[in-house]
């Protein structure tokens, strides 16, 4: 066949077109995130994700156009395989950030019940309980072995070829292609399987960010590619497709043009999806009403890779998930005490005490797993505060002192007021807290020193009140909202300071206006008095 295709030329035009239009839609999508680039973290993702449309239209209608070319076979088509399952890694990424990060993601799962594995695996797999930092590392690193397998196995299929032993006709059992098919298959339904999993566990917390649209466009385009290559390969070594037999004894597959002409059609369909499952539209301005990167930064961000190389040394050596202190809070409750992640903790040195949420972490030498690090919990950071004041007295919270540690974190109907083995042991005293001098924070505001007559609370109300009608609706195209809203806004925590910013400046500009009446009152006086001199 040389370098031609098998198929007709109608179908080569086709595809071609085909193939510039899915591209175009995708470059729209990414010039659009790139002017509205108020979310680099999130975008940057999203656009990598939507560059796979392009890249699989190039690389299927360049094997369609010209299938012996060497750029095309070990060169284009590699990295499109590559980046193929860089995007199933990209997409994980991204629901992590949606949700705050691994971290929050860890911190808000704590104390939820573990889910189980569907169908028969969860009487063969233990329930997946994601709060515990090494169940997530061993999720993300399900996902992420498919990005590390897929190069190791595009450059095998290389190096089989060059020597003669890669025929993509041969389906027998000594048949190379055959068993790095079956190696590629079990990486990516691990890596998907891992995904599946992160998307049940996680389903509740997702939904309002509508990531049904999303998961379909990264998985179809994949499943498409993969699974319809494997039922046109069986076809072909089976004769039923035409001009299947002219193939025979060469190591051409009439399925391989088949697919990619089928590929580069759908690919439109595809490019539509990502455009609106992936849109600019929750970052324009409308939307985020604050300050955007400027287009060049934008496109030297989206093309950044430090983020992927710190991230998978993390994931590689794993060593940032041992450590559970990085990834406590003190609002974790104890309603599940068997889960695998809070007996992890309590390995690793961590006590609760009498009401079962309040907890402290033991000190490093007691802790009975020994760790390097010194991340202090919040009641020990609390406690750290009144230390200076109270001498060697309190060493942890004060509610150590008053209820007492128990066992009721792992045992919940264990009596209060028995000490865990390795508790740091502190006297009670009650004089304790008389120690530290000066009025407390109740004292001051009751006293008469401070006179509030001046402050405006009521009017300061009044304003907050007006922000919460109409701040979230982000009405820009109203001129009363548009002077509303004439304050910064930081992206993850916009619903708890932007009200703060508003009245802040309210006030500032009321103060302007009273000082500039106060002056202008002055001026005026003065005018008056000098006439009446002169009369």
């Amino acid at each position: 066949m040389g370098g031609e295709s098998a198929l007709p030329s109608w179908v080569t035009i086709i595809s071609g077109y085909s193939s510039i239009i899915s591209s175009l839609i995708i470059f729209s999508s990414i010039v659009l995130h790139l002017k509205n680039y108020r979310k680099p973290f999130q975008q940057r993702l999203m656009i990598r994700i939507q560059l796979i449309v392009p890249l699989f239209a190039l690389s299927c209608f360049s094997m369609l156009k010209n299938p012996e070319s060497l750029f095309n076979r070990y060169l284009l088509e590699s990295i499109r395989e590559v980046y193929e399952a860089f995007v199933i890694y990209t997409f994980f990424s991204l629901l992590t950030d949606i949700l705050g990060g691994e971290r929050n993601i860890i911190i808000m799962t704590s104390g939820r019940e573990p889910v189980y594995h569907p169908g028969v695996l969860k009487y063969l797999l233990p329930a997946v309980d994601i709060s515990d930092p090494t169940t997530f590392l061993i999720i993300k690193r399900g996902i992420l072995q498919y990005v590390w397998l897929k190069p190791v196995i595009c450059v095998s299929t290389i190096i089989t070829e060059l020597i003669g032993w890669y025929n993509v006709n041969d389906v027998s059992a000594t048949s190379i292609y055959l068993w790095l098919t079956i190696l590629y298959n079990l990486s990516v339904t691990m890596s998907l399987y891992c995904l599946a999993m992160f998307w049940k566990v996680l389903w509740d917390d997702l939904k309002p960010f509508k990531p049904v649209g999303k998961f379909l466009c990264v998985k179809l385009i994949i499943f498409a590619s993969y699974w319809q290559g494997v039922v046109l390969a069986i076809l072909n070594f089976s004769g039923a497709l035409p001009g299947s037999a002219s193939t025979k004894g060469h190591n051409t597959n009439i399925g391989v043009y088949i697919q990619n002409a089928l590929l580069c059609v759908e690919l439109i369909a595809f490019a539509i999806g990502h455009w609106h499952s992936f849109s600019y539209k929750p970052f324009n301005i409308s939307a985020i009403p604050n300050g955007r990167l400027e287009f060049y930064y934008a496109v030297k961000d989206m093309f950044g890779v430090k983020d992927l190389v710190h991230d998978f040394q993390l994931t590689f050596y794993g060593d940032y998930y041992k450590d559970y202190k990085r990834f406590d809070s003190v609002e974790a409750t104890t309603a599940h005490p068997e889960s695998r992640g809070r007996m992890s903790r309590i390995n690793q040195g961590l006590r609760y005490h009498g009401d079962g949420k309040q907890k402290h972490w033991l000190p490093n030498n007691q802790s009975p797993v020994q760790n390097t690090t010194n991340v202090r919990s919040t009641s020990e950071a609390n406690a750290l505060l009144y230390q200076p004041l109270l001498g060697n007295a309190l060493q942890y919270s004060p509610s150590l002192n008053s209820t007492g540690t128990s066992t009721r974190g792992i045992y919940p109907s264990s009596p209060k007021n028995i000490t865990p083995p390795d508790s740091p042991v502190v006297p009670a005293s009650a004089g304790t807290f008389n120690l530290i001098n000066g009025p407390t924070i109740t004292d001051v505001l009751n006293t008469n020193e401070i006179s509030y007559d001046k402050e405006l609370l009521d009017e300061d109300e009044i304003y907050y009140q007006n922000a919460c009608s109409v701040i979230n609706n982000y009405r820009l195209d109203q001129n009363e909202v548009k002077k509303l809203i004439n304050y910064p806004i930081v992206d993850e925590v916009v619903d708890g300071h932007m009200f703060g910013f508003k009245v802040k400046k309210l006030r500032a500009d009321r103060l302007r206006q009273q000082q500039r009446n106060h002056n202008n009152v002055s001026i005026d006086g003065h005018k008056n008095s000098s006439y009446g001199s002169i009369a």
